[in-house]
């Protein structure tokens, strides 16, 4: 069956592959793939670097990927050429956000091949760079928001708070008329969440944060903690929430694993469970989805935007990689393959 095209584009293209995990990426010259039915190629305009992809390039995240493989999961840009059917064809030629493929190559290159329900159409005022950012995070803070409400928490809490994920997540809870408890790790991150106008900061280096987040839980009855650190904060999640309290872990930025006293699970009925994204994403209808995504895209333009701290071609990926862990409250680092 004969692809769709727009316009002439070359048969290879640059990308940046990941051979062994651990051990940084190379940049490689590619065929450009063709698109099969319920597939579009996207040109990438931008692509970020997130903290899933940071643990995907360590071997640190649950992925049926194969190596070697382009790195990036998710991105936004124009669709080129696409499947000869029509769900495919009406995206020709439109501004998309897109996840990368399960088990193919990512965003991290000039062109990208995705399946025609995970290339999600812009807003005209949503710009190109805004909407690289619309899946991963977005739709965690929607997912998050989501499970809070089923178990009628009216408060939760959130750790790394001062990361785009943990802003954004404030600003939708505000929006929504969830209280949140923002605990992060510096006091400079408390200065940057109260300009961002966030009500409840806890700053985990103060002596006292331990009496001030059970203080804080008991008076907001928050049920559900959202920990993006893992190691020993899980523990000190667990002690400060009420009886029945459950913490949902979603990353471990900590790099330390879990330690937390069996009694608190036998007697006080606490429990520890994990989000992970594409579980989440599996388990919703696509009305769902589709209504999450019109959500965010409202959001993020009604001056919500997601600050950019640096735009890198893929020879500055190689070089400057390993600074991405250094401030990710700082801003959103984009991987621009068409940059020079």
């Amino acid at each position: 069956m004969k692809n769709i095209f727009t316009s002439h584009f070359p048969n290879s293209m640059k990308g940046l592959v990941l051979k062994k995990f651990d051990e940084g990426l190379t940049i490689e010259t590619l065929e450009v793939p063709k698109p099969a039915k319920g597939e579009v190629l996207v040109k990438i305009d931008s692509a970020p670097i997130n903290p899933s992809d940071w643990a995907f390039l360590r071997g640190l995240y649950a992925s049926p990927k194969k190596l070697p493989v382009v790195a990036g999961f998710e991105g936004s840009g124009v669709v080129m050429a696409t499947g000869n059917d029509f769900f495919s064809r009406r995206l020709l030629g439109k501004k998309v956000a897109c996840f990368s493929p399960p088990d193919g190559n990512g965003t991290w290159a000039e062109y990208t091949l995705t399946q025609v329900a995970t290339a999600i159409p812009l807003k005209k005022n949503l710009s190109l760079e805004q909407g690289s950012m619309l899946l991963v995070n977005p739709l965690s803070v929607i997912a998050m928001i989501s499970i809070a409400k089923k178990k009628r928490s009216h408060a939760i809490a959130n750790t790394a708070a001062a990361s785009a994920l943990g802003q954004l997540l404030d600003k939708m809870c505000r929006q929504n008329g969830l209280q949140c408890i923002n605990i992060v790790r510096r006091p400079e991150q408390v200065e940057l969440l109260k300009k961002n106008g966030a009500q409840f900061i806890l700053d985990s280096s103060f002596p006292n944060f331990n009496t001030e987040m059970r203080d804080l839980f008991k008076q907001k009855n928050v049920k559900i903690a959202f920990d993006a650190l893992s190691g020993a904060m899980v523990s000190q999640l667990l002690a400060a929430l009420p009886k029945g309290g459950e913490v949902m872990v979603y990353g471990a930025l900590s790099e330390q694993e879990m330690m937390v006293p069996h009694g608190r699970f036998i007697f006080e009925g606490k429990k520890i469970s994990g989000f992970w994204l594409s579980q989440w994403i599996n388990q919703q209808s696509m009305f769902t989805l589709l209504q999450a995504f019109n959500k965010v895209q409202k959001f993020l333009c009604t001056k919500h935007e997601i600050h950019i701290r640096d735009r890198m071609s893929l020879t500055q990926v190689i070089e400057g990689l390993n600074t991405f862990p250094e401030n990710m409250s700082a801003g959103k680092i984009l991987v621009k393959p068409g940059q020079l």
